[in-house]
């Protein structure tokens, strides 16, 4: 039977943002709580089947940066894409829209080359810095699952399994290409590192289990959820991997920490299974039920779920002003 492991509360969004909208959530790597929120008396609505919001076409908000009980505001005016996605970077903010397909062109005509002026593509992500001022904006693919910076202004981004990207050609015209996975942009928005072209016999379905740590990157994509280890220099390592069903990675060293979870007793069940990576192999050793800090089992999902070398940091799902983190060091 597997023993509890209570959670720690890490990061709370302020009560003075209780009336706002919360568009995006995450924990960045300095473990700060960045959020970006909105006034809803602008107009936000419930998507039906869904617990996100859809906002007005042109609306205001507000990227908050708490550490500790330091508290930045970056005000951002006029935003007219759904924003789904919030990361720190340097002393602003990165904003990703997970979901971006080109207007104007027909399904019939995404297994050929595309004229780059038919597309009207979107840069679904924005480089902004301190005064809320735009520095960069750029097309990044439609899908994102997840968006991570690192240390050294990296923009890490994952996929889920309905992405799709239109790469660009030297005669002008792009090409439509399925399941993207992983891709590393700089802060301006630069040709990327793509990892489906760099990981030969790996599928990049769905990649939902990302840890970006400080020097090193690990992803288990699904469906084999293999462990792949990049570094600057590109894929380091891929190791076969008997836990499945990870949706959530910590790694220390050569110790392991993956998160799965399911439904139970009308519930959810969040649970931690520890692996050793040794000689080319993953062995898992352990298991732990994860509660919250009031000894509850959590009603919801696991969300965020943000990987940053042994720490692992999520949410219930519903509630991204609430932060819990598991530590892989006691």
């Amino acid at each position: 039977m597997a023993a509890d492991h209570r959670l720690a509360l890490h990061a709370t969004l302020p009560d003075r943002y209780a009336h706002h909208e919360v568009l995006a959530s995450t924990i960045d790597h300095c473990g700060r709580l960045a959020a970006l929120v909105a006034d809803p008396a602008q107009g936000f609505t419930p998507i039906p089947h869904s617990s996100t919001l859809r906002p007005p076409p042109r609306y205001d908000a507000t990227a908050v940066i708490c550490d500790s009980d330091e508290i930045r505001e970056i005000t951002l005016t006029d935003l007219d894409l759904w924003f789904t996605h919030i990361d720190t970077l340097g002393d602003g903010t990165v904003l990703a829209a997970a979901r971006c397909k080109p207007a104007g062109v027909d399904v019939e005509r995404f297994r050929w080359l595309v004229q780059e002026d038919e597309l009207h593509l979107t840069d679904n992500v924005q480089v902004i810095d301190a005064d809320g001022q735009t520095q960069s904006a750029f097309y990044a693919g439609d899908g994102i699952e997840q968006l991570l910076t690192d240390p050294q202004g990296n923009i890490w981004i994952s996929y889920f399994d309905e992405s799709n990207y239109w790469f660009p050609n030297p005669d002008g015209t792009r090409s439509y290409s399925l399941m993207i996975g992983l891709a590393r942009w700089d802060s301006h928005g630069s040709s990327p590192w793509m990892a489906p072209s760099h990981t030969a016999d790996v599928v990049w379905c769905h990649c939902y289990a990302l840890n970006v740590g400080h020097d090193v990157v690990h992803a288990c994509p699904y469906t084999d959820f293999p462990l792949i280890e990049i570094d600057s220099d590109g894929v380091r390592s891929i190791t076969p991997n008997p836990v499945k069903r990870c949706t959530g990675l910590a790694v220390s060293g050569s110790e392991l920490a993956f998160l799965d979870q399911h439904r139970a007793s009308g519930g959810c069940r969040w649970e931690v299974r520890r692996a050793r990576r040794e000689d080319g192999a993953v062995t898992e050793t352990d298991r732990a039920n994860l509660l919250l800090p009031d000894n509850r089992h959590p009603t919801g999902w696991a969300r965020g779920n943000i990987g940053r070398d042994g720490t692992l940091w999520l949410h219930e799902n519903g509630d991204p002003r609430r932060w819990y983190r598991y530590d892989m060091s006691p």
